[in-house]
């Protein structure tokens, strides 16, 4: 039997969920009901019809036509036979087992459809049907989750298109086939399946191994189809089309897994306010901030794109080519302009172009007396040798211990095939000399074990049997420079990945238990916002950097308190109820001397009271006045899709306007977090500019250790605004804190 999947979740997965999300529908089950799922040997078609207008009639046809050799059996009560094959009233009238059921009935009708499927032992189904949650139906998605559940049937959609098992030849997307291979497609839009089906078969190398439509997720998960294509042999890689998951969390820890044995790459819809409104009324998805969750991606080894138009190059350089050691890109051309925009392409995708070693650069001067640059980038214009312009100088930058990649750009491997001359007996032979270039050069990638890229002007043209090979062999062939480029970074990525997998997160939050006794406090009082005092107390007993402070009630302990500091201290308003203690009138600043200490806690007190008159006030926050450096910002925020993330850049009253910030979901290991250190742009202000201390990194990496510690063990915690965080000569100073949490 399977456990329910919020048992088996809770237990494996250790993550709190939002009672809105339905991702308790299912059962979690043995990868022996998947296989059944999607291998079917026996298939019902529950809404079969007589009308070849009607998806219940051309589902029937697809499976005939297109090879599928298990049973078929139509499913309605109206009908004796559809397509000449008998009709059953119901899925329980079924004389043989059935493995997986398309439905194409009313949505209203689903449900009981599904227990039915359940009582006749049927593994799972495809729902092609629209009308639940996506159309504000929530109460009818929510009971077809429970009768999944009950039935433990496990359900693709529904909503959705279909779905295509390619070498099942369970053709199941309406009239449509996905272009075979060895890429396995996760899709939230069926439209998006069938344009990189279409994008798969215009490059004619690579092609789907299961084209799978989730629609709303009502029962199975993006990261359970994920763990089913990690271990299916016919499936080399993942390409994903994402709007929002219902469980992103469960889907990095799966994705962490996978990631090390098949690449992953996915296009992250909702990159607008537009973009999430439209994703919310397609599937009534969940959708994250996009620059959150392809952090989080990232830091589980997926590979996130800004254009959906590069899932599938991208995904084939990734599951065609050797992986490289590092970012170190040579190029090699036949034109000065294709070197520069070339080498303008791989420094803006963060890419480097590396100088060749003196020993390469001396073996290239050997095979070139006249050639207008031979360091990197390699341009070999007005050589009339082909072989060694492409195979020789190709086969020398390769074995450059500097170099990781080569791109290869211009008109390589094409003139003579593609552009003939007017005198037909000069190219008789030229076809079959670059076609052997092209083989040397595919027994060189092998041979050396780093990758080649290609970026042809005549490519647009297929006109190239050796281009052609090319592509077939491991190395490939794009039109566009920016694709290459984009293909070259995604593998520089991936072997870095490769290289620390062990040292990033898990994903693992233990437990709902809060530890922290001013959290377990807060939330039995049912307060949500924690006073800047509690919340600096909560930080400093995590071994936080805060800068000293102490609590004054009286103004007799006002004076005390700042005498005890050396020098002008900072007094603030301590209360949960005022968030904003500058409008508010709460905040004084370089406070000096008794009376000044005595007249800004007066004052304080005075304006706190007339900006909210019911606050809460616990009294005076005394502080030293810290000297000026680098202000940083610290914080974590609970994404709706993947949770608790923590945040690191930029800080201080600009820190809006400027920006700069870099994010990784909770907990982070120091690896994670040197990592996000170095994702800030502003490195120059880090290193200290001018008269300013720099940035104690490891220190830094000591407080992100620290709030992940914090958060991860309080899960209670929502939010938490660290701002600033000064770097002076002594150290970082924590200045100003708030935290929110959530009531349980």
């Amino acid at each position: 039997m399977c456990e329910t999947r919020l048992h088996a979740l809770q237990t494996y997965y250790h993550v709190t969920r939002p009672q809105s999300i339905r991702w308790f529908s299912g059962s979690v089950c043995t990868m022996d009901q998947l296989e059944r799922l999607f291998n079917p040997q026996a298939i019902a078609v529950i809404g079969a019809s007589q009308d070849p207008n009607k998806r219940g009639n051309y589902t029937i046809s697809d499976l005939l036509r297109w090879g599928y050799d298990g049973d078929i059996y139509p499913v309605n009560p109206k009908y004796d036979e559809v397509h000449d094959l008998p009709a059953y009233p119901s899925v329980l009238d079924i004389p043989g087992q059935v493995d997986l059921a398309f439905i194409v009935i009313p949505a209203q009708y689903v449900p009981e459809a599904i227990r039915e499927c359940g009582e006749a032992g049927v593994a799972g189904a495809v729902i092609n049907t629209a009308g639940f949650g996506e159309v504000g139906e929530e109460s009818l998605e929510d009971e077809l989750a429970v009768a999944a559940r009950e039935a433990n049937v496990r359900l693709i959609g529904p909503n959705i298109q279909g779905a295509d098992f390619v070498h099942q030849h369970v053709h199941l997307l309406g009239g449509i086939r996905t272009t075979p291979g060895k890429l396995g497609m996760i899709t939230q839009s069926g439209n998006m399946g069938i344009a990189l089906s279409v994008d798969a078969e215009d490059s004619g190398t690579v092609g789907f191994s299961y084209n799978i439509g989730v629609g709303n997720e009502t029962d199975l998960q993006f990261y359970e189809y994920l763990q089913f294509l990690g271990e299916e042999d016919n499936t080399d890689g993942v390409v994903m089309y994402v709007e929002g998951m219902n469980d992103g969390r469960a889907f990095l820890r799966e994705a962490r897994r996978v990631s090390r044995e098949k690449p992953i790459v996915v296009y992250k819809s909702g990159r607008t306010a537009e973009g999430r409104e439209s994703a919310k009324s397609h599937t009534a998805s969940l959708a994250g901030d996009v620059a959150v969750v392809e952090a989080a991606y990232r830091q589980a080894g997926v590979h996130p794109l800004d254009s959906v138009d590069l899932l599938v190059p991208v995904a084939e350089a990734l599951t065609t080519c050797p992986i490289p050691d590092g970012p170190n890109v040579a190029v090699l051309t036949d034109g000065g302009g294709h070197a520069t925009v070339t080498a303008d392409a791989i420094e803006r995708a963060g890419l480097e172009v590396p100088d060749l070693t003196s020993n390469t650069q001396e073996t290239l001067k050997e095979l070139y007396e006249l050639s207008p640059n031979l360091t990197n980038p390699v341009d070999v214009m007005g050589m009339s040798d082909h072989e060694t312009m492409w195979y020789d100088t190709a086969r020398h930058i390769l074995e450059d211990p500097n170099v990781d990649a080569l791109l290869i750009t211009g008109g390589a491997l094409g003139y003579e095939e593609c552009w003939w001359s007017d005198d037909e007996t000069e190219r008789e032979d030229e076809p079959t000399r670059d076609l052997n270039i092209a083989r040397k050069v595919a027994n060189m990638v092998d041979e050396v074990g780093k990758p080649v890229v290609f970026n042809s002007l005549w490519e647009e043209l297929r006109c190239s049997t050796a281009l052609e090979y090319l592509s077939e062999n491991g190395v490939p062939v794009y039109e566009e420079v920016d694709t290459a480029v984009e293909a070259l970074r995604a593998l520089a990525e991936y072997g870095d990945h490769l290289s620390h997998a062990g040292e990033k997160s898990d994903f693992v939050i233990d437990g709902d238990e809060n530890t922290n006794p001013l959290v377990v406090e807060a939330i039995g009082e049912n307060r949500s916002t924690l006073s800047e005092f509690e919340s600096k107390t909560i930080l400093a007993d995590h071994g936080a950097p805060v800068s000293s402070f102490e609590l004054a009630e009286t103004t007799e302990e006002a004076v005390e308190i700042a005498d005890g500091f050396d020098g002008p201290v900072a007094m603030k308003i301590a209360s949960p109820d005022i968030v904003h203690k500058t409008e508010a009138g709460g905040v004084e600043l370089g406070v000096e001397g008794e009376q000044s200490v005595r007249d800004a806690f007066e004052s304080i007190r005075t304006d706190a009271s007339e900006y909210d008159s019911a606050a809460r006030v616990e009294g005076v926050l005394i502080s030293p006045m810290v000297p000026s450096g680098i202000e940083l910002l610290v914080g974590v925020v609970n994404d709706p899709e993947i949770g608790p993330v923590v945040t690191c850049g930029i800080g201080g009253i600009l820190v809006e306007a400027i920006n700069d910030v870099a994010f990784r979901a909770l907990p982070v290991t120091e690896h994670d977090a040197k990592e996000m250190i170095d994702e800030i742009d502003a490195q120059a202000l880090l290193d200290g500019p001018r008269d300013l201390p720099a940035v104690e990194r490891d220190e830094l990496v000591e407080l992100l250790l620290s709030v992940s510690t914090l958060v991860t063990n309080n899960p209670a915690i929502e939010e938490l605004d660290i701002n600033p965080v000064v770097a002076t000569e002594d150290g970082l100073s924590i200045l100003d804190a708030s935290l929110e949490i959530g009531a349980e």
